[in-house]
């Protein structure tokens, strides 16, 4: 396994050459294209990953394949070092590190909300309001549906978790009831 700080430097790194030249754009847009190339064909992957193959040929298949979808030329001399030093399995993990770094600097932190069903664009209005309040910084909301939870919302701020679902609920109501009955 990749360490994270490791990523994170190379993260930091690109991320901050970017700004010293005023060429922030596409950066997050390119990790998340070759992000999605990378779960949707294994080929490519198998072909970037794969120990026998060369520094040159990977950077030349690289080079034919991203070409038309990597706009940024830092993501693309960013890969090449990867490949240049046998980390390209950073691939995986480089478009959320980035976007978490990227956006720590900005001051923007990153939340991520489940709910049993999909927030309506009031209710993620209100949400989002609430939550800069609460962190006193703009906020990032990506939303996923979990209909285990039955109801209410479970909110993760960094590496915090608020876990209002009515599942939590249930749970904590048959602990107390347990604790009460053999007291």
């Amino acid at each position: 396994m990749i360490e994270n700080s490791l990523i994170e430097g190379y993260s930091l790194a690109l991320y901050e050459v970017a700004v010293k030249h005023g060429d922030t754009g596409d950066i997050e847009k390119d990790l998340d294209g070759i992000k999605q190339l990378l779960s949707s064909s294994k080929e490519f992957r198998d072909i970037l990953y794969h120990p026998a193959i060369t520094k040159t040929d990977k950077k030349g298949i690289v080079d034919k394949v991203l070409v038309s979808q990597c706009s940024s030329k830092w993501v693309k001399n960013l890969l090449s070092v990867l490949i240049d030093k046998r980390r390209e399995r950073m691939l995986d993990f480089l478009p959320d590190v980035y976007k978490g770094v990227a956006g720590k600097i900005r001051g923007i932190v990153p939340v991520i909300v489940q709910t049993a069903i999909p927030l309506t664009e009031d209710r993620l209005a209100k949400l989002k309001k609430n939550l800069e309040k609460l962190t006193k910084k703009k906020v990032l909301i990506e939303t996923e549906v979990n209909k285990d939870i039955i109801g209410g919302m479970i909110v993760r701020i960094e590496n915090n978790i608020i876990d209002g679902s009515v599942t939590n609920h249930l749970k904590n109501l048959k602990k107390s009831l347990l604790k009460t009955a053999f007291a």
